[in-house]
């Protein structure tokens, strides 16, 4: 029982600490409960907000707001009688699947390369000319030129906007580790025999958490960023298994001169998701900043 109870209290304090860290500063607060707000309508587009996108509602409703609006179409409907808000609320779920799984494959392989970079070093002063080569073109234009060579499958797609974003995603992160390896702390710590992969495990990777946070949350806006302009343009619709928002803005081009928030709706779901997760790496930045002073 005393094992139990203390398990317990653990996990209770654990969450009272973590409520105490949401709270500390106005960017958490806001960023947190945004994104769990963002998490609570994307798992949730089935059995609360019962969305689908059967065209089975009357043709070109305005939003509720205006004349001739219904208010069980907050946003109106489409030309094929489809609900805008169910349309995007599952473009928006779609969305933010398909970017969260192309910037961890992204995270994933940066940080093999990474490490392996770290401890070859011959191979470094290669691999950092290629890239700064390969970072001076724009990363969405090179995955549109790449996009038209290849197939028009969703999957792909992803995997052509990761690759386009991972050689400046191995590169920043390859400077904040040397930033950090030519350190006094560090050389100290060479001086008294520390073996190098303890100095990179224990010291390097915490002490550049703060630079890695921004570099993963730089990614992610890119990627959804990149992720909607590629798929407005067509690419990925072989296979689409539920549209996100560049295909919902392309569908609703053909209705923006009757109810233009169905088109701007969905910029306005990116901006709002970017704010959020900036807030929150904010937020994060400035905990770590002051645990350093202290």
């Amino acid at each position: 029982m005393n094992k139990i109870s203390n398990f317990l209290s653990k996990i209770g304090n654990s969450i009272v600490n973590f409520k105490n860290t949401i709270h500390s500063n106005i960017y958490l607060i806001i960023g947190c409960y945004g994104i769990l707000t963002i998490v609570f309508i994307c798992y949730s587009t089935k059995w609360l907000f019962h969305a689908t996108l059967a065209p089975i509602y009357e043709n070109l409703l305005p939003p509720a707001w205006q004349n001739k609006g219904d208010i069980n179409h907050i946003l109106g409907t489409d030309e094929q009688g489809r609900d805008i808000f169910n349309y995007l609320l599952l473009a928006y779920k779609s969305s933010i699947k398909l970017t969260l799984s192309a910037t961890g494959f992204v995270v994933i392989i940066s940080a093999v390369i990474n490490y392996l970079l770290f401890f070859i070093a011959p191979l470094r002063p290669l691999f950092s000319m290629c890239f700064r080569v390969i970072i001076s073109f724009p990363p969405i234009l090179s995955a549109i030129v790449v996009a038209l060579f290849w197939d028009n499958d969703i999957d792909a797609i992803l995997i052509i906007i990761g690759l386009a974003y991972l050689p400046r995603f191995v590169h920043n992160i390859d400077l904040h580790i040397m930033q950090e390896w030519q350190k006094t702390y560090i050389t100290a710590h060479r001086l008294d025999g520390i073996p190098t992969v303890k100095i990179i495990n224990f010291y390097i990777i915490p002490n550049i958490l703060p630079a890695y946070l921004t570099e993963i949350t730089n990614l992610f806006s890119n990627i959804i960023l990149a992720l909607t302009v590629l798929t407005f343009l067509g690419f990925g619709s072989s296979n689409f298994r539920h549209p996100d928002l560049g295909v919902m803005m392309n569908n609703m081009l053909t209705i923006i001169h009757d109810n233009y928030w169905a088109f701007f709706i969905s910029g306005i779901a990116i901006i709002v998701t970017i704010l959020l997760i900036h807030l929150v790496n904010l937020g994060i930045n400035i905990i770590l900043a002051k645990k350093g002073e202290s």
